[in-house]
């Protein structure tokens, strides 16, 4: 049997979706888990770890919002990139989707051709930037942790999303600096994402309210983007 390009995890409770999409990918090199349900991804998610979910959110049982909140929380999960397929088209579903942690999501109904292009894109993201255990990055009082997926403030540890550590990275380690929300999306979801500029506005609010006092120090800049300033 030949090496195949990845083992991805299906969560899908539509037959007929499932089984186009479960061949395409399988024909395209993809080894495929298919699964009708939240629990029945559960009962194999821990004996054998996907290289990509992709994941429908309105699922009999336990939703794919819950899911993806629950594999992100796990210590060993939360690495596992996620793509959300959803007949969800609302902008703030698309907000709160990417919210959760997911990597990706895309609106149903979907060309293959585009779903095996996104797959493509995480999974080479996935590989080119690994959470390591020294991934420390401390600016006065603030520490941030991606292993942990923390904000350490004094004694307050705040958990963050991986987008919104990777915004909050990018924003202090241009201290000072005006960054545009283009800067910002291609350093958080990368040039190969179809993010709107209103996805980064909602995440700089919730980082905003995760800072406390210091969500200040994020300014906007009126059409230009955003600046960290220093304490």
């Amino acid at each position: 049997m030949s090496e195949t390009k990845g083992l991805i995890f299906y969560v899908e409770d539509e037959k007929d979706l499932s089984e186009m999409v479960t061949l395409y990918l399988e024909k395209e090199g993809y080894s495929v888990n298919h699964f009708f349900s939240g629990e029945a991804f559960l009962d194999k998610i821990f004996s054998q770890h996907p290289d990509l979910i992709l994941l429908d959110l309105m699922l009999p049982g336990i939703d794919g919002m819950e899911l993806c909140r629950y594999l992100k929380r796990d210590p060993e999960l939360k690495k596992v990139p996620i793509i959300i397929l959803t007949a969800k088209d609302d902008p703030i579903d698309v907000v709160l989707g990417l919210e959760t942690g997911a990597d990706d999501y895309i609106v149903k109904p979907f060309h293959p051709r585009e779903l095996l292009a996104r797959i493509k894109s995480v999974l080479r993201r996935s590989l080119s930037e690994p959470i390591t255990d020294h991934s420390f990055y401390k600016i006065g009082s603030l520490v941030l942790n991606a292993d942990s997926l923390t904000l350490t403030i004094g004694e307050d540890c705040i958990p963050l999303s991986w987008k919104e550590y990777r915004i909050l990275e990018f924003l202090t380690k241009n201290k000072g600096k005006i960054v545009s929300r283009d800067q910002i999306l291609n350093y958080a979801w990368g040039t190969d994402e179809f993010i709107t500029d209103r996805s980064v506005d909602v995440y700089i609010a919730n980082i905003r309210k995760k800072l406390g006092q210091h969500g200040e120090r994020i300014v906007t800049v009126r059409g230009a983007g955003y600046k960290f300033d220093a304490e």
